[in-house]
């Protein structure tokens, strides 16, 4: 693909493309708050089980 031709398709993507209202807004905003959680919830499970096993290792 060359030059041209790449950004003619860009052009065509960002002319098509629109602000998301507040409720689509919202919603990745939920989405992304819950990913989050979900990380930081499996990393402190992880350090957690981690913490168990050294303290029954002495």
């Amino acid at each position: 693909m060359d030059l041209k031709s790449r950004l003619a398709s860009t052009f065509r993507v960002l002319k098509s493309a629109s602000k998301p209202g507040w409720s689509e807004f919202w919603l990745l905003f939920r989405v992304c708050l819950l990913g989050i959680a979900i990380l930081g919830a499996v990393g402190f499970l992880i350090r957690y089980v981690f913490a168990i096993i050294g303290f029954f290792r002495g």
